[in-house]
């Protein structure tokens, strides 16, 4: 019986500990994402086609080490569908979001992407069977509603770059979605190599028809770009490895909380007062959510714990 217990709370800290660390990968892919994502707005061309090939292309070269040092049997996959897919929402994904963040202010294309966490929880909801609780729903609501505070959406002329910017979310929580099927199977370097050799696949199909040569400059902010893309990848997949998509959806939202100094020193933008306050709404309702997930599993697993004594008893 005792052996149980302690069975039942070594795994409920494990589980602890593995979430911890998803959330401190996620919270390091916001930051590279949202360097990335201002390092865009630097760019002289705007075709983004030919921003996504480019940025492909040497997010392959950085990827290459990586990959050279694994033996062919640690690469190749049973689930070669499953990467294409991925590779297609992925791409279709960096298509929508370099347009929508080199074609809207900053801080606006920023809050539309904080829809992404709501997607992701549906489809996780629908793909992956998790349960989310009517609370959790609400405090996720707030946290947008924190993200509409910040940019009053009201104030901005309807365009295509919006639309664009709502699928840049859709595609992406596909790919996240997708991706946490991936890494039980598959490994980290598996996963990223898939990925960069499909997606450049594709868009090298796409730029046939929209090539044009960028500058030397932009070339070298790509070649950067490609760097911090593939962290970036690595990143979001080590804390999809320790983590649910549930339970990292929310902590999406930090990447306002470092778009605001990034804008300051970078851009020249600095934080209004709304956006201050929105910004508190979401690091609130990121703390209280989280606590509330803990808590649920706590009693999921006491529950659990009772229900096996009862057994052996």
């Amino acid at each position: 019986m005792l052996g149980i217990v302690l069975s039942q709370n070594g795994e409920k800290q494990l589980v602890l500990r593995k979430n911890l660390k998803g959330i401190l990968w996620i919270l390091m892919w916001a930051l590279v994402f949202t360097i990335i994502m201002s390092l865009t707005k630097f760019l002289e061309t705007k075709n983004t086609v030919i921003t996504v090939f480019t940025r492909l292309i040497f997010g392959s070269v950085f990827l290459t080490p990586f990959v050279l040092s694994q033996k062919w049997q640690d690469i190749k996959t049973r689930r070669l569908p499953l990467h294409a897919l991925r590779a297609f929402f992925a791409c279709s994904a960096m298509l929508c979001t370099y347009y929508a963040y080199q074609n809207l202010p900053l801080a606006f294309a920023t809050s539309i992407g904080f829809t992404a966490p709501l997607i992701t929880t549906v489809l996780a909801i629908i793909v992956l069977k998790e349960i989310v609780t009517w609370d959790q729903w609400l405090i996720l609501i707030l946290g947008y509603l924190g993200v509409l505070v910040i940019v009053h959406p009201s104030n901005f002329p309807f365009e295509i770059g919006v639309v664009v910017a709502i699928f840049a979310n859709i595609f992406a929580s596909s790919a996240i979605i997708t991706a946490k099927r991936l890494t039980a199977t598959e490994s980290t370097v598996q996963i990223m190599f898939y990925l960069n050799i499909l997606s450049l696949t594709f868009i090298s199909l796409v730029a046939l028809f929209f090539w044009t040569t960028p500058s030397l400059q932009d070339v070298m902010l790509l070649m950067g770009l490609g760097a911090l893309a593939t962290l970036s990848h690595f990143c979001s997949l080590q804390a999809l490895k320790n983590s649910t998509p549930s339970v990292l959806a929310p902590f999406e939202y930090s990447r306002f909380v470092f778009a605001i100094p990034i804008g300051i020193l970078f851009l020249d933008e600095w934080p209004s007062l709304q956006t201050i306050i929105g910004s508190l709404i979401i690091v609130v309702c990121n703390l209280v959510l989280t606590i509330k997930q803990t808590r649920l599993k706590e009693r999921q697993t006491g529950q659990e714990n009772a229900k096996n004594l009862k057994q052996v008893a």
